[in-house]
């Protein structure tokens, strides 16, 4: 038997057999077509199928990477563009989504963006997740047959592909933040990275995070103790109730099929609905009444917790058909005034509990947010409404951490950690797990956050998946955080970094 080190992602116990998976490995046809409309229902039918199985994956999974790639699929832009090279190049059905989505990731790859390095991402396991459905190439195994993935990079398509068989995963990079890594957390996969990915086919592997240790070559008699060993990370159904730790867990949501979660765990409320995902894959801007009847319903749902709703974030990776947004910021809401005035006055409407927030994203001055707080209150009264009604905005810039003494007439500040990190740091989601490179730094602009909130009476939260890695979970209760809002499939680890830190 032998031993490697490891850095962990996703926390647990695993053993099986070892499956090595080479990311671009698949099979491309260089034939002419020669029933060009057998390859475009192929096209179809594929794109159905991998849209099918990301639904499938949303059930046990909210994150809104999955959002996007079935957005991406359904979008018929990208149809059409495959299509073409079918009815014009006589391409395989293969050949043609091949090309066309290679396009795509060239164009990411050569891009500065961290939000289009993320697309990068989400379309090359897309490209995956096609061409083997177009290939009929899946790996089934038994219930029983557990295995270890390895792989140089963990895309979300390798626990489609393996289901209800994979135990772990080792890859070469990664970070707690990543999309495979919110999956594994969500699914209690246990993840890790390693410098050395050579590791024989089915040999015996033991994955153990608490060692930070993987075990491979294994004789049956050590594995065999794995599995009589009980998980020693107890993850729960529902979340504590921290009230008289004065803390609150907030859920992040893009649509209204995901608030079920925040009900399952418990959780206090919604601390970031992404409101941009109602308006994406559209031809046309939603009318005020559609959304309404969108926001109503989730205010419904939601009955008396608070939901705060993050006014469309477009720009950069996210896209809408029927306007141009170069950039995230205020000069969408100032570009396309009127469909920002029926989304507040949706809002409004919906407000029927007096439980929401409204938010603003990406604001840099104090004059951004003024200006549309203004604009709020000014259809509010047009509406005549009378319901209380709280206004903040999301503090994820560096010019409005420069800003900060500025903004002292806001009723809440969400702490977007996320793009803080990338604009403080240029940090993206696969680095995030080498936060000891700028957490004290980070901590110290956190800590000056705190301070200013506290000394203007205003309510402050923290909006980030960073929130959900334990160690620095605790570091937040220290600087003052009471208030976290991350996605559902995170709020296990909070809590258990809840109950050490308060020794509950």
């Amino acid at each position: 038997m032998k031993e490697k080190k490891c850095t962990v992602i996703s926390e647990g116990i695993a053993y099986g057999k070892i499956v090595n998976i080479k990311n671009d490995n698949l099979f491309i046809s260089n034939r002419k077509a020669c029933d060009l409309e057998f390859e475009k229902k192929a096209i179809k039918e594929s794109f159905e199928s991998v849209i099918s199985d990301l639904e499938e994956l949303q059930k046990t999974c909210d994150d809104e990477f999955l959002t996007v790639h079935i957005m991406i699929l359904k979008d018929p832009a990208l149809t059409k563009e495959v299509y073409y090279e079918i009815d014009n190049n006589y391409y395989e059905a293969s050949k043609a989504f091949d090309i066309v989505i290679n396009r795509y990731i060239k164009q990411f790859e050569s891009s500065n963006s961290f939000y289009l390095e993320e697309r990068n991402l989400d379309f090359k396991d897309i490209r995956r997740r096609v061409l083997k459905t177009l290939n009929n190439d899946y790996v089934e195994r038994l219930e029983h047959d557990k295995v270890i993935i390895v792989c140089d990079e963990l895309y979300p398509s390798f626990l489609s592909e393996f289901r209800n068989t994979v135990a772990g995963v080792i890859a070469k990079k990664g970070g707690t933040t990543s999309h495979g890594a919110i999956l594994c957390n969500a699914r209690e996969i246990p993840f890790v990275l390693c410098d050395d990915l050579y590791f024989d086919d089915d040999s015996n592997v033991v994955i153990d995070t608490r060692s930070k240790k993987i075990y491979y070559n294994c004789e049956d008699d050590f594995v065999l103790k794995y599995k009589t060993f009980k998980k020693d990370i107890s993850l729960r159904v529902r979340l504590r109730d921290f009230s008289e730790q004065g803390v609150k867990v907030l859920g992040n949501v893009s649509q209204n099929e995901e608030l079920y979660k925040v009900r399952k765990y418990k959780l206090h409320g919604v601390g970031l609905y992404r409101t941009e995902f109602i308006f994406m894959n559209k031809d046309r801007a939603l009318t005020e009444d559609e959304q309404y009847e969108i926001y109503n319903d989730a205010v419904l749902e939601m009955k008396q917790r608070p939901i705060t709703f993050r006014t469309f974030d477009i720009g950069d990776d996210k896209q809408l058909s029927y306007l141009k947004a170069d950039k995230k910021g205020v000069r969408n809401y100032r570009n396309y005034p009127d469909l920002f005035k029926d989304q507040i006055k949706a809002l409004i409407r919906a407000n029927r509990y007096q439980n929401m927030k409204i938010m603003f994203p990406m604001i840099e001055t104090y004059e951004d947010y003024s200006y549309l707080r203004d604009l709020t209150v000014k259809y509010k009264k047009e509406l005549g409404s009378k319901q209380y009604l709280r206004i903040g905005m999301m503090l994820e810039t560096k010019e409005a951490i420069n800003n900060l003494d500025s903004f002292k007439d806001v009723d809440f500040i969400s702490l977007g950690t996320n793009d803080l990190t990338h604009e403080l740091y240029n940090i993206d989601r696969s680095s995030v797990s080498n936060y000891e490179n700028y957490i004290d730094d980070l901590m110290n602009v956190i800590e000056k956050v705190v301070n200013h909130c506290k000394k203007y009476n205003i309510e402050l939260s923290i909006c980030g998946e960073i929130a959900g890695i334990p160690q620095i979970t605790a570091k937040l209760l220290d600087a003052g955080i009471r208030n976290f809002s991350v996605s559902p499939s995170l709020c296990k680890s909070i809590e258990e970094a809840i109950v050490r830190y308060y020794n509950l």
